[in-house]
């Protein structure tokens, strides 16, 4: 079975975005170790774990979802084959 050009954009955007939602999740990790560095005023470890973890997941959702939508457009064909459901 051979993918579509839209399934194979797709796949690398999803790749993508798992290797950013990774980053952004063992960054505090990382950080945590230079209690000296500050955004607007507090600590970047305590910043990233309150809300910019939950900025960045927010805003990874919300790119998946246009661009997937578009390429679908551009295309006219889905970008997931959706099996069908069981027969009564």
């Amino acid at each position: 079975m051979s993918k579509s050009p839209i399934q194979t954009k797709v796949r690398q955007l999803t790749w993508l975005c798992l290797c950013i939602w990774l980053g952004a999740t063992l960054l505090p990790v990382l950080v945590a170790r230079h209690p000296d560095w500050h955004l607007w005023g507090w600590p970047l470890d305590f910043w990233m774990a309150a809300q910019g973890c939950m900025l960045v997941y927010l805003a990874l959702v919300t790119y998946y979802a246009w661009q997937v939508n578009r390429w679908e457009q551009q295309s006219g064909a889905p970008a997931f084959e959706i099996p069908p459901g069981p027969q009564a």
